[in-house]
């Protein structure tokens, strides 16, 4: 395996940056050390302020530091799934003189296959389901030494906004760190938390972040369809702040602290304490704040359901796999069950001072790079012109450059895509007046009418 000994994996999120530092020996993972830092310059786990998240990737980087006592200089950063349309790749070389196939040739063949047609502000963010062929010999996982005349690659290409590496890139850089490699999210989290099982027969993978919600669906051992909806866990905290008039951050302390997915299963007599802004402390029950709480999650369960049905996904023998922040919310996982009709189970790390869904991101990161072959990390090597290094083998950088697919503005082509994704739901619609109405009303009020009725 390519990743060995320290592993360092970032994930920078919309509300938190997460760095775990584990101690990878023959793909055994030992988490190590952990940083955390409230997240400012993000936006649907895109980066928008590159200074911003730079600070807050060195914030968390010290964390680690301290705890190691030992200085890290490159990271391996989640990519998030915003926009992402998936595209089988192929491409094939002559192999000169019949002689053994090098990494060379493995860089050539994967660099032509990602010649593709892409419109000027797309570019390919990572490729799985690669496999090689030598002559006539299919299903080739690493190709290097052996002997042929004719080197294939084929692989599946998964393709988003080019600023969705450009700026996280660019923001790492700022912090003073050098990017080993860059893992698409549902890719890491689908090969990690995901049974042989459920992977094989075919499961739906569920990541409620706090930017965005990202439904994944695997079926024999690939990934089907990645689908996403611009709403997550810090929507219903803005959601809980605007309409009882509190503090965000008061908000996200009572939704993480007292907060239940749907009034059925509230307490209708526990009482909460809660601080407006410029009035008297008052108090809440806790089934009221359900109900906004609720209103948001049935939004999100709709919109995903509505997706994932459109495709069979919810006939798939596997059940869904729910995890992210907002995961961790009371009765989520008896929501999401009663709503798709199928088994729902939680999936969040073992380790001491990480059992929260929140660091899925992170921990199935270090844990996916440390599978990672060889012949992988080089095709990454060949799409990004990162200066990876081969056990075996040491590429020569001559041979490493930066894909020309991604940097040349060209006719577009049509591609197979996820379903489009909504950018409707960034904010509550309906902002009338708060006072003098039930708490149900308001709550009507404040959101669509078609989710009611």
């Amino acid at each position: 395996m390519a990743n060995h000994g320290m592993v360092v994996g970032l994930d920078i999120g919309t509300s938190t940056i997460k760095i775990l530092v584990a101690d990878v020996r023959n793909q055994q993972v030992n988490v190590i050390a952990v940083g955390r830092s409230v997240s400012h310059g993000v936006k649907r786990g895109i980066v928008v302020d590159i200074d911003a998240v730079a600070q807050d990737i060195r914030t968390a980087l010290t964390q680690v530091e301290e705890q190691t006592n030992q200085k890290f200089h490159e990271v391996i950063a989640s990519v998030p799934a915003t926009a992402i349309k998936m595209r089988r790749l192929h491409g094939s070389i002559a192999v000169k003189d019949s002689q053994h196939i090098s990494y060379h040739d493995v860089n050539t063949v994967v660099r032509a296959a990602t010649k593709i047609p892409l419109e000027h502000d797309q570019a390919i963010l990572d490729i799985t389901d690669s496999e090689f062929s030598v002559d006539d010999l299919q299903g080739v996982l690493d190709p290097n030494d052996m002997v042929g005349n004719h080197l294939g690659f084929d692989a599946t290409a998964y393709i988003g906004p080019r600023l969705l590496i450009s700026n996280l890139q660019a923001a790492i850089e700022r912090a003073g760190l050098h990017l080993h490699d860059m893992i698409l999210a549902p890719l890491a989290m689908s090969q990690t938390i995901v049974s042989d099982g459920e992977q094989e027969f075919g499961a739906i993978l569920l990541d409620l972040g706090a930017g965005q919600t990202t439904a994944t669906i695997v079926h024999q051992h690939q990934i089907r369809q990645i689908t996403t909806y611009s709403a997550g866990g810090t929507n219903i905290s803005k959601d809980i702040s605007t309409v009882l008039g509190i503090s965000e951050k008061d908000a996200e302390t009572l939704k993480l602290d007292s907060g239940v997915v749907a009034p059925q299963f509230a307490n209708a007599k526990n009482m909460l304490k809660i601080q407006p802004v410029g009035k008297n402390e008052q108090r809440i029950s806790e089934e009221e704040l359900s109900e906004i709480i609720g209103a948001r999650v049935q939004q999100i369960v709709n919109k995903i359901g509505e997706r994932l049905d459109a495709v069979g996904a919810f006939s798939l023998p596997g059940g869904m796999i729910v995890t992210g922040g907002a995961a961790s919310l009371r009765n989520m996982q008896d929501v999401l069950q009663m709503a798709y009709g199928i088994n729902v189970k939680l999936f969040m790390p073992r380790e001491i001072g990480l059992q929260n869904p929140a660091y899925v991101g992170a921990w199935s990161l270090v844990h996916y790079a440390a599978q990672q072959s060889n012949v992988a990390l080089l095709i990454k090597q060949s799409l990004y012109g990162l200066p990876l290094a081969i056990d075996q083998q040491p590429i020569d950088q001559q041979f490493v450059e930066d894909s020309s697919n991604n940097a040349r503005p060209v006719k577009p082509q049509t591609t197979p895509s996820s379903p489009d994704i909504d950018y409707d739901y960034d904010q509550p619609v309906n902002t009338g007046p708060k006072s003098q109405k039930s708490w149900w009303q308001r709550i009507r009020n404040w959101f669509s009418d078609e989710l009611f009725n």
